[in-house]
């Protein structure tokens, strides 16, 4: 993982964890850690990096995501205040320098009911002493199974074909 996204990762994880939000990385961050990373499409021309993270869709860990997100990017507090919490439609959105952000109440594989679960199943990562809550491999692969977009399948490929486990920096 380029040292950039390993540090916009580390300080995201580090407000959420100091919020206590329980949450995991999803999508690009979980494939870097798997296997080999592999560039985002789609983005906006300024945007360079896309972070995921699959939030517990409750309103009381949706107070301390807004919280951490706000220490982060204090231009979005009033923004960020005015959302109204639903749990299966409350996407938060925004960029943050090269950085897109997707905050996820559901994934496409797994319903509300299936988060603590998962997260019970997670792995962890660690950059410089931050823990990194990672979606386990087998329910990457099941959400990108279900996905099945062609950036998907290549990600199948690729987690079936390496065995690392970690972030370089």
């Amino acid at each position: 993982m380029e040292k950039e996204l390993s540090d916009q990762v580390k300080e995201l994880s580090l407000s959420l964890n100091n919020h206590e939000v329980a949450y995991l990385f999803v999508g690009g961050v979980a494939i870097s850690y798997y296997g080999e990373p592999r560039p985002s499409a789609n983005l906006p021309k300024e945007v360079v990096y896309d972070i995921d993270v699959w939030y517990l869709a409750t309103n009381e860990n949706f107070i301390k995501l807004i919280r951490a997100i706000s220490d982060i990017s204090p231009e979005l507090k009033d923004d960020l205040a005015r959302i109204v919490f639903d749990p299966m439609k409350t996407f938060i959105k925004f960029h943050k320098e090269a950085f897109h952000f997707d905050f996820l109440p559901v994934l496409v594989a797994f319903y509300l009911k299936d988060f603590d679960r998962c997260y019970q199943d997670k792995e962890l990562g660690e950059i410089d002493g931050v823990q990194i809550p990672i979606l386990s491999r087998k329910d990457l692969l099941l959400d990108k199974e279900r996905l099945s977009r062609d950036k998907d399948l290549a990600d199948i490929e690729n987690l079936k074909k390496n065995s690392y486990r970690g972030f370089s920096r």
